[in-house]
């Protein structure tokens, strides 16, 4: 048991975040697409959950915060997988396209999209922290990866670019405590991050401003360490929205 614990530290702490990645991608090619039938099936029911107004847990609009009580909503054919449970992902790319003022798709379509497009163990092992990009770069959103864990480079990397989806480990010393994936949106008071867990007055809400890109991610917990981080660069004309 010793053995199996110090390799369950091992890996955050000393191997490098592209070959996590390489492992995350390839991990998705042989477990990943969930059957066209269910896909039909889940995206039926979740019509009918999200387009229940009173619903409690999702009006269609705005950005999403508490993936907690989405464990109603529908998301691959791994027995334990639900958007509570494993559509981190789908939310950090709902999120990412609301900071940049996209045009948004519904979001029972998002999630059978990615339920055929980068899905790890049919959903229980959520979606290849590089789908989401791919799925923004299809959009036509220009995309750049950074896998540093250097603070001043995550800060300069910060500056250059309009919104970020950020998969990080919430205890770089125990891949146990699993991984998170959320976006970071930016505006003139500085860095949010979304869908966090971050609970005030009886509800979910972003965590910031924060000065830097940085500071967002490493305050998130007080382990917290990036595996990839990838930015997003705003079409010129939604820039000033």
């Amino acid at each position: 048991m010793k053995k199996v614990a110090f390799i369950y530290k091992l890996i955050p702490k000393y191997i490098p975040n592209r070959v996590v990645l390489s492992f995350f991608g390839i991990l998705s090619v042989f477990t990943g697409k969930v059957r066209k039938r269910i896909v039909a099936l889940n995206r039926e029911e979740n019509e009918k959950i999200l387009d229940d107004k009173g619903n409690g847990i999702f009006d269609g609009q705005g950005f999403i915060e508490n993936q907690n009580r989405w464990e109603k909503v529908c998301f691959g054919s791994h027995k334990k997988s639900n958007m509570s449970y494993s559509g981190c992902e789908i939310i950090a790319t709902w999120n990412a396209l609301m900071s940049l003022h996209g045009d948004m798709p519904k979001m029972p379509e998002l999630i059978s999209y990615f339920e055929r497009h980068g899905a790890t163990l049919r959903g229980g092992f959520g979606i290849a922290p590089s789908a989401p990009a791919k799925y923004m770069k299809k959009r036509g959103y220009g995309i750049k990866r950074l896998t540093s864990r250097n603070k001043d480079v995550i800060m300069t990397f910060g500056e250059r670019y309009d919104s970020f989806l950020v998969t990080f480990y919430w205890d770089h010393e125990n891949i146990l405590k699993q991984l998170h994936t959320v976006n970071i949106s930016k505006n003139g008071d500085g860095y949010f991050v979304h869908n966090i867990y971050r609970s005030q007055g009886g509800r979910f809400v972003q965590s910031g401003p924060f000065k830097d890109l940085s500071e967002a991610i490493y305050r998130i917990a007080d382990k917290a360490a990036p595996l990839v981080i990838y930015g997003i660069e705003a079409f010129p004309q939604d820039r000033d929205k």
